[in-house]
């Protein structure tokens, strides 16, 4: 009678530890790094981000956080790492980050979350480059996206993308010599958006390095 009831509770626990180990490989930590805002506003970036990544997963077996569920942890990474900092000056607080994460910061991120799998992804921007014509004049910028996916098992990305694209944000002018000048944060985006579509194009291909 006691062998069979401790080999009910054996099952038990093998089950349960299964089906947490499964929780754990489905749920996926994402990791962003945004312009510094002279450009564009970060909250426009994690919004462009995150929509792509519900995109990206939509019908699929993973369970991607959201941005600001990690967020968090990532800045307090940053600080204990010497990877942030920020100073006062006479108009109020700047800060300051690094953002060169090395494999080896990657990987004790995911390690924190204990996700099997990470996204990272960083956004650059150059600065905004004056565009004009007849009845027209407006912003450029290039916008360089790197999207990669982290392994725990791997210890590597199992899945790299680099995309540099430029967004163009024009304003009309009524007359030759109107005063718009369009917008940076639109330039931004528009050029997040080209990126982040192609690498949609990736989804069955990340899904496949994600297994």
């Amino acid at each position: 009678m006691l062998k069979k009831v401790f080999s009910t509770l054996c099952m038990a626990v093998m089950i349960l530890f299964a089906a947490n180990s499964q929780a754990n490989a489905n749920e996926v930590s994402v990791v962003l790094d945004t312009p510094a805002g002279w450009f564009s506003e970060p909250e426009t970036v994690y919004k462009t981000v995150q929509e792509s990544l519900d995109k990206i997963f939509k019908g699929s077996s993973f369970n991607v956080k959201s941005v600001s569920e990690c967020d968090a942890y990532v800045q307090i990474y940053r600080e204990e790492n010497n990877l942030a900092g920020s100073y006062d000056n006479s108009y109020g607080s700047d800060a300051a980050r690094d953002l060169t994460f090395k494999k080896e910061d990657i990987a004790r991120m995911c390690n924190h979350f204990g996700d099997d799998n990470l996204v990272y992804i960083r956004v650059m921007t150059t600065g905004a480059r004056s565009t004009s014509g007849v009845f027209t004049s407006g912003q450029k910028i290039n916008v360089v996206l790197d999207f990669r996916i982290w392994s725990r098992a791997k210890g590597d990305f199992s899945y790299m993308a680099r995309k540099t694209t430029t967004g163009k944000s024009n304003t009309v002018n009524i007359t030759a010599f109107g005063s718009g000048s369009g917008s940076a944060e639109h330039a931004v985006e528009k050029g997040l958006k080209k990126g982040l579509q192609e690498v949609e194009k990736d989804r069955s291909k990340i899904l496949a390095a994600m297994e």
